[in-house]
């Protein structure tokens, strides 16, 4: 059992935006930070190296794209980007937006499928 205290876990800043990284220390290939993405803030466009990447959004409304999909992320929305996709998002609204970031290796592919 490993217990990570959310006061303990003390933020940074990634460019306009603020990351708190909230992974227990028993994880190497998996990682869970939470996002604050102030309003006008951007996460330029690039393209996934991780295997899975999945943001949940629990506070405000965050304007995404991913390839060449557009759309607006919701409080309670989840979405996956898989390794290669091209994503980015921006917060246009009127209040600070939250993400919580869950990055984790993929399963194995059985090579006689």
């Amino acid at each position: 059992m490993e217990l990570k205290r959310y006061a303990d876990a003390n933020p940074f800043k990634f460019g306009d935006l603020q990351l708190r990284e909230l992974t227990p220390d028993a994880f190497s290939g998996a990682s869970f930070a939470e996002i604050v993405v102030p309003v006008g803030a951007d996460r330029e466009p690039r393209v996934s190296a991780k295997e899975h990447r999945m943001y949940i959004c629990f506070v405000g409304e965050i304007q995404f794209s991913v390839d060449d999909n557009a759309f607006r992320m919701r409080t309670g929305d989840v979405l996956h980007i898989a390794e290669g996709e091209m994503y980015g998002f921006h917060n246009g609204g009127y209040q600070e937006g939250r993400l919580l970031l869950i990055r984790v290796p993929g399963p194995s592919i059985p090579q006689n499928l």
